[in-house]
């Protein structure tokens, strides 16, 4: 058998004197903690990692300041929105 670490055998004794009904719902509650939580995080990590693979990473020779003044040339003025604000 694995060895548990302390948070396991805390988490044992605290339900090993409630009835089986009780910890049937904490068994529940378990499952869904990882199965929300736990499994989210994981496919964060995967759909950050497909985003890289398929976008590619940020790769310019320019300072912040050159790249900065680039976004701020490259901008119009409107006032087609204007009456909407």
């Amino acid at each position: 058998m694995k060895t548990k670490t302390i948070y396991e055998e805390e988490i044992s004794k605290e339900i090993q004197d409630l009835s089986e009904p009780f910890q049937e719902k904490m068994v529940k509650i378990v499952h869904l903690l990882k199965q929300e939580f736990v499994k989210l995080r994981q496919d964060e990590k995967v759909a950050t990692t497909e985003f890289l693979r398929i976008c590619g990473t940020w790769e310019d020779d320019k300072t912040v300041k050159e790249q900065i003044r680039d976004i701020y040339s490259k901008r119009k003025s409107t006032s087609r929105t204007a009456k909407a604000f």
